[in-house]
Parts: C-alpha cells; sequence; structure tokens
C-alpha cells in the first residue's frame, strides 16, 4: 500500500507539474510600429530602451519587436492598426486622437501650454488632466496608454520667410497635422495643408507648402534643412506621443507580464521627460550648424499671436462636450498649483506703447 500511495503521489506531482509548466514558460509577443526611425533621438531611442528593458526584466518571457520608419503604418494610420489589433502597440500623437475625440484636444489649444513647468505637471501619472485623456481614450478607442511622451513644442519651419508675426504668414500654405492646429493658421492668416511627417520634405520640394508647423524633430528625423532655412519658435503648443496598447491584448496578457511591462514604461517616460529639453536644445544647435537662422519671438510678438489666435480656446470651451469643461476646470486649478502660477521665461519686456 505504500509503495501503491508513493506511486500515485508521485504520478499526481507530475501532472501538477505538467500543468504548470505552460503557465510558467508562457511567453509574450508584442509588435509596436514607430514611424520614425528607431535611432530617433527622443521616440525611437526610448522605444529601443523600453524593449531591452522589458526584455531584461522579464527575463526573455516578453519580447517587444519595433517596426520602424513606418513600415507597417504611417503617424495617421497608427491608432486605427492598434484599436483594430492588428498589431499589438504603436507610438501616437494626442492630434491622431483628438481627430476622434475633440475634446482630448486642450493641450494644442495655442498658447494654453507655452512653458515647461506646465506641460510637466499636465504630464505626471497622477495629473487630472491626463487621467482624464487616458480614461476618455481607452473607453472610446479601445487602447491603453502606457507612457507619455514629449518631442518638443510648436515652431514655423519656412524658407526664405520669416514668419515672426501673423501678418507674415497670410496667403502661405503652411503644413499642419492636426484641426487645432489646422484652425490656428487659418485663423491668423495662412492656409492650412494637412499633410502627414513623412510626406512633408516631398511637399516642400512639390511647392504644396510654403511653411510647416511641427517639433524639431520632425527638422531632424525629415532633414528639412534640405528644403527649408528658417525656424521661428512661436512654442505656441507642446506635442505629446503616447505608447498605446490594444486594450483586449493588454487584458489577455499575464499579470507578471503586465507589471513589468508598466514598471520599464514608468522608467523610460521618466527617463524621457528628463532628457527632452536637453536634446532639443542640442538638436537647434545642429540645425545651425546645418545652415538655418532661429528666431525668438518678442513678447510683443507672442501678444499679437496669442491676439489672432483667441478665439480658437473659446470655440473649443463653448463647441465641445462636458469632457472639455472638465478639462479646462481641472486646467484652471493647475494654474493655482505653485508650480504653474508664473509663465515663460522671456528675453525682453512689452515695448509698444
Amino acid at each position: 500500500m505504500a509503495v501503491r500511495a508513493f506511486f500515485s503521489l508521485a504520478i499526481l506531482l507530475a501532472c501538477a507539474v505538467g500543468l504548470a509548466a505552460p503557465a510558467a514558460a508562457q511567453q509574450t509577443k508584442l509588435r509596436v510600429t514607430l514611424q520614425l526611425p528607431v535611432t530617433d533621438v527622443l521616440l525611437g531611442r526610448s522605444l529601443a530602451r523600453f524593449k531591452e528593458d522589458v526584455e531584461k526584466r522579464s527575463d526573455g518571457a516578453v519580447t517587444i519587436e519595433i517596426f520602424d520608419k513606418g513600415k507597417l503604418y504611417i503617424d495617421d494610420q497608427t491608432v486605427g492598426a492598434v484599436e483594430s489589433g492588428a498589431i499589438e502597440m504603436g507610438v501616437a500623437g494626442l492630434n491622431q486622437f483628438a481627430r476622434r475625440i475633440p475634446a482630448i484636444d486642450i493641450m494644442e489649444q495655442p498658447f494654453l501650454f507655452n512653458f515647461e513647468d506646465l506641460v510637466r505637471a499636465t504630464a505626471r501619472p497622477d495629473s487630472p488632466i491626463r487621467a482624464l485623456i487616458d480614461r476618455t481614450i481607452l473607453n472610446v478607442v479601445g487602447v491603453r496608454v502606457l507612457w507619455w511622451q514629449s518631442v518638443g513644442n510648436q515652431i514655423f519651419i519656412s524658407k526664405a520667410v520669416l514668419p515672426s508675426e501673423p501678418g507674415q504668414i497670410e496667403g502661405h500654405k503652411i503644413r499642419v497635422f492636426s484641426p487645432t492646429h489646422e484652425h490656428f493658421v487659418r485663423q491668423c492668416g495662412g492656409i492650412p495643408v494637412m499633410v502627414s511627417a513623412n510626406k512633408t520634405p516631398d511637399a516642400f520640394r512639390a511647392g504644396e507648402i510654403d511653411m510647416a508647423t511641427g517639433a524639431s524633430s520632425l527638422i531632424a528625423n525629415r532633414q528639412l534643412w534640405t528644403v527649408a532655412d528658417t525656424i521661428t519658435r512661436t512654442m505656441h503648443a507642446p506635442i505629446e506621443f503616447f505608447l498605446i496598447v490594444n486594450e483586449k491584448v493588454w487584458q489577455s496578457l499575464p499579470e507578471p507580464h503586465k507589471a513589468v511591462i508598466l514598471e520599464a514604461a514608468g522608467r523610460e517616460e521618466n527617463q524621457a521627460r528628463e532628457n527632452v529639453t536637453r536634446v532639443e536644445a542640442g538638436l537647434y544647435t545642429e540645425f545651425q550648424q546645418k545652415g538655418m537662422t532661429v528666431h525668438e519671438l518678442t513678447p510683443d510678438q507672442v501678444a499679437d499671436w496669442r491676439a489672432c489666435s483667441a478665439s480658437i480656446v473659446e470655440d473649443y470651451i463653448a463647441n465641445n462636450t462636458d469632457l472639455a469643461r472638465q478639462l479646462m476646470a481641472a486646467y484652471g486649478r493647475l494654474r493655482t498649483d505653485p508650480c504653474c502660477t508664473g509663465g515663460p521665461a522671456s528675453s525682453g519686456g512689452f515695448n509698444r506703447r
């Protein structure tokens, strides 16, 4: 009887080990689409570090495969591809979600978030503004935001034209990449043309645009110094990107794998947020070495740009849903926080009488 009991116990243990083995050995492979090269100093390198960190922390149980340079999907296709499950993950700009959910466009409102401390406070994981945006994206689009990442601020890129004042863009065709930027350009006298990032150089060459709005990374990754020679730092809105994952895919992952991904994402988000100011400063030095001229706005010129675009914020509040009002209320509370009661650093004062 003792021998029989021993063998019975051995068989039960073997079965238990056999049943547990697949769970212990379960592998997770996630594909991620990126419109830029993986060597890009901001989004690309962040994604590469994230991949390395996830695979190291999980001892290879979770692997990340990066498809860069828009090989699978370009910028305006990414959200739809992740939403449908055609690919598990992607890097997409806030502007791509604003096409579907206009109310989350608060950060693209001209001159509303025009200094770094305010942007950082808004992008913190515990920020009420961020919580509203992330939750709405999850509920409406069905994708989960894993991190926010800045790629700098909005600027004008042009050739032989210096748009330091609104009147200087009048009649010019200007590349834009979101409905709010489209309204901004039109309101201040320009002719907006919706062009994706990867098509911007060709649009310049073909004469389809005279100028472009975008971040410094657009110049770097598309080598726009070959088609433009002037940068005007209007800095009228931050540009934020998100790493997103299909929610059904996310819910199917083992809890230990989710924990590894979240830990790596949080670590990389913090590092990327600290890097962006330094990296962007280095890019402007590089652009000047390539022969581009960089212009800063005076306070008077900023006031002119604010004046021509003031109705955009008014329309945002008036025409949107309760979500826009919630976001603006959270913004108002944030502006009373010690971090965010100031404003952008200025090189001088107002000179007009």
